[in-house]
């Protein structure tokens, strides 16, 4: 049972690695419009949030000194918090940057759910349970594509994509609490 639950959850934390990649690249032509960015401009704000990838490893290094429970759940506030900024950013600077810290904290989340994945699950599912949950990325990047149409036409427009991305991370964030350590750290 407690495995069935692990693995939910790791695949819920996955699915938002997806939606967010997704989101900032179906959001980006909305902003270009608000904002009057050029090509070139819209490239910069993708390689500023893309340094946040960078940053991860100093994120995912810390849950071999506090563990992977504590960085886990870090990421997932620190990820929903920066998303929470993003969508209520008056300006493309701190759009960019609220989006690099997101980025930093969710691909930290995306690579400790792989080894907890790893340190839990025996070795005969292993590589199919991390392929399951690696496939919850993926379906985050279809959902995403499917809704931000329908929801940048809303009264808040592009700024709802985040709105609607932070709901479910704020229920991750509670159920994490079942979540325990790993055997192996």
């Amino acid at each position: 049972p407690y495995q069935r639950r692990l693995f939910a959850f790791l695949s819920v934390a996955t699915f938002f690695e997806g939606y967010d990649l997704c989101a900032v690249t179906q959001v980006l032509p909305h902003l270009a419009r608000e904002h009057g960015l050029d090509e070139s401009q819209k490239g910069l704000v993708l390689s500023v949030v893309a340094i946040g990838t960078m940053f991860s490893y100093f994120v995912v290094r810390l849950a071999d000194v506090l563990g992977r429970r504590r960085v886990l759940t870090i990421t997932i506030i620190g990820y929903t918090l920066a998303t929470l900024v993003t969508a209520v950013s008056n300006g493309i600077v701190m759009f960019t940057l609220a989006q690099l810290v997101a980025r930093a904290f969710l691909i930290g989340e995306w690579a400790i759910s792989m080894v907890i994945a790893a340190e839990e699950f025996p070795a005969s599912r292993r590589g199919f349970v991390i392929g399951l949950i690696q496939g919850a990325s993926s379906f985050g990047f279809i959902v995403c594509s499917a809704v931000v149409p329908l929801l940048v036409q809303t009264e808040l427009g592009w700024r709802t994509v985040y709105l609607v991305g932070v709901v479910p991370l704020l229920l991750i964030a509670f159920a994490r609490r079942d979540l325990r350590e790993t055997a192996r750290f």
